[in-house]
């Protein structure tokens, strides 16, 4: 039984529960459908992809690709699986291929685990089913598919689903923090106490969860907040002071580092070509590990 959740261009999300047919037992074999990752929200099964075998259980994620084949069963005795399924359409797979060809989804590992930076991720989706229009489910699709694609390494440990929450709660209370007063100056312990956490560790949890420092998550919204104004027309010097940065030297610098043209030429670049840096910008959030 398929339970739709979301759609939108650049992907669709559902929820996958058995009918009320038994659980299969004996393997079976199957063929993806999609491109996509995969939460198991209830309960627990066996899946394998070619010679290796995996027991996939509550909290875990698991990718999907096209034409990939697989084999799964249930485990005798107990109830079988729910599964929130997340589906890549196609404008966001083939935007993938274009502008980053260095990400190959096709090479990800299977079974990404228990990772705490995903089930973050999987977090904040549940408010955004609830509140948030297409825009804000669409950046939550790139941001997953980055994950999937760039953080490559486990977490140290895996947060129980209270401690997990726990955190949750405070590091997405940081990062619309940041983001609603990007142009003010952060303190590193003033932001961690806003949300009632020791600096050492809002600064290690935030990294796990989100995927990047917070100095470089706030410099992200700062120079997207700047391409924006510079596209409306402002100066180079507006867009500067009014993000936040306070040398225009060394804005410009990073900018062209960042974006690949200097501040004062943005709009005189064609659009497409704007969009392609932009895209590329937007996974320095994801950095390799």
């Amino acid at each position: 039984m398929e339970i739709a959740l979301a759609t939108t261009a650049l992907g669709d999300i559902v929820v996958l529960k058995h009918g009320p047919e038994p659980p299969n037992v004996e393997p079976r074999t199957s063929v993806c459908a999609w491109r996509g990752v995969h939460f198991v929200e209830e309960n627990c099964f066996v899946l394998q992809f070619g010679k290796r075998e995996w027991v996939i259980e509550k909290g875990c994620a698991f990718v999907t690709e096209p034409g990939r084949v697989h084999q799964y069963r249930h485990l005798r005795g107990v109830p079988p699986d729910t599964v929130l399924s997340v589906r890549f359409n196609a404008p966001l797979s083939e935007c993938m291929g274009d502008e980053l060809p260095m990400l190959q989804f096709a090479d990800v590992q299977p079974v990404l685990g228990n990772r705490n930076d995903l089930r973050f991720l999987r977090w904040r989706l549940d408010a955004l089913l609830h509140e948030s229009p297409d825009l804000a489910l669409d950046e939550w699709l790139v941001d997953l598919a980055l994950a999937t694609c760039l953080t490559n390494a486990r977490s140290a440990r895996c947060l129980r689903d209270v401690r997990l929450a726990w955190y949750a709660e405070r590091i997405e209370a940081a990062r619309q923090h940041l983001a609603q007063r990007f142009a003010e100056q952060h303190q590193l312990r003033s932001v961690a106490r806003t949300v009632g956490m020791s600096t050492f560790q809002f600064a290690r949890m935030f990294r796990e969860l989100v995927g990047s420092a917070p100095h470089q998550y706030l410099l992200r919204l700062r120079y997207r907040a700047a391409l924006h104004m510079l596209l409306e027309g402002a100066s180079v010097t507006d867009a500067c002071f009014e993000c936040g940065f306070s040398n225009l030297s060394h804005f410009s610098r990073q900018f062209r580092r960042r974006f690949g043209l200097c501040p004062s030429s943005v709009k005189t670049w064609p659009r497409h070509w704007l969009e392609r840096r932009v895209t590329r910008a937007q996974s320095t959030i994801w950095p390799r590990k």
